[in-house]
């Protein structure tokens, strides 16, 4: 089967999760034997990256929605059009139907009506119009990651009999690290290389404001970009930036927090919050893909505030938590996702 995979961007350069995972799942086709091209932004002398082909076109990602020559040039020889929300998606659906090829589309990240509160009130009700219409289209399925998105992609107006749920992996075994002990800390990772008020979807601004009512209790932000500095300069004592971390020093703060607090306005998946189920951690979160412990609301610090604490004087049930997390995240493996995917092309392809 021929996939074209149509992405804004592609490594090595990436703005967040959403890069990687897609280059993760056209390496794991590939290898199953899949013919999979990738047509991205970028710089067009690039022809492919780690046995992966690549069309990389010389326009900004914004323009992916002007890229419908180029999509259906690139998708005629293909049998199903992977696209992704965002700029490339629309293109990608007319594309699609011009051809008559079936077109997935999957959801790394949706906002609804939290633009809002990232790009205020105006400038939000046009990107939540905007992103209603894209994601609205007939596509053959839409791909959703946890049960927060997909309530907010039905609200949006994707159809219930093309909706489907698909959770990534975790590679496991690289977050078991023995000999490394629980420590009474609030750990949080994220990105903050993406303008401000992008930031804020994360939601560590109301984690802030919850530290700075518990200054008996240490909080651990890792992460690096310009909106840093803001953080750093309005946070109380109790709360640590570790700075950028990677690979073991991240995986082996994963391990050492007793707890892992997520209170994002909306997440497309929420990798951190399974490696930090895959490292043991209690989690307090808005977010939802199957974990134990505390769902908050979004934008409530009072929420936060009551589970932290309440987490914190009982470690006892924090740590028998956090097994249990650690057992959970066992059963989200890359061989399952990649199977479930497959699945979900035969179906639109028959």
């Amino acid at each position: 089967m021929k996939i074209l995979i149509t992405h804004e961007i592609f490594p090595p350069e990436h703005a967040g999760g959403g890069e990687l995972l897609t280059f993760r799942i056209a390496k794991m086709l590939s290898e199953k034997g899949f013919s999979v091209k990738v047509l991205t932004t970028g710089d067009s002398k690039v022809k492919e990256y780690e046995g992966i082909q690549t069309i990389r076109l010389p326009i900004n990602r914004y323009f992916m929605n002007l890229a419908l020559p180029q999509i259906i040039n690139h998708s005629k020889d293909a049998d199903i059009i992977q696209t992704s929300s965002g700029n490339s998606c629309f293109p990608s659906w007319v594309a699609a139907k011009t051809l008559k090829k079936p077109v997935c589309c999957y959801v790394h990240h949706i906002l609804g009506p939290y633009w809002k509160d990232v790009r205020g009130y105006f400038a939000g009700s046009a990107f939540e119009l905007l992103e209603k219409k894209f994601l609205s289209r007939s596509y053959d399925a839409v791909l959703f990651q946890n049960k927060s998105s997909l309530k907010l992609g039905l609200r949006a107006g994707v159809s219930k009999s093309r909706a489907h749920l698909i959770n990534p992996g975790v590679d496991y075994k690289e977050f078991q690290m023995k000999d490394v002990k629980k420590e009474p800390f609030a750990l949080f990772v994220g990105n903050f290389s993406m303008d401000e008020a992008m930031c804020k979807v994360k939601g560590v601004d109301y984690l802030i404001e919850a530290a700075r009512q518990m200054p008996d209790i240490k909080f651990v932000v890792v992460g690096g970009g310009d909106h840093l500095f803001k953080l750093k300069k309005n946070s109380p004592k109790n709360v640590v930036f570790a700075g950028i971390l990677k690979r073991k020093p991240l995986i082996k703060l994963y391990n050492q927090a007793l707890v892992y607090c997520q209170p994002s306005l909306a997440e497309g998946f929420g990798q951190a919050l399974l490696e930090a189920m895959a490292s043991g951690c209690s989690i307090i979160s808005t977010i939802g893909i199957g974990q134990k412990g505390t769902l908050v609301r979004q934008k409530n610090v009072s929420d936060l505030i009551e589970a932290i604490r309440k987490t914190f004087e009982n470690p006892s049930l924090a740590m028998r938590t956090g097994r249990e997390n650690r057992n959970i995240a066992r059963k989200f493996t890359w061989n399952g996702f990649i199977d479930e995917l497959i699945k979900i092309y035969d179906l639109i392809k028959s």
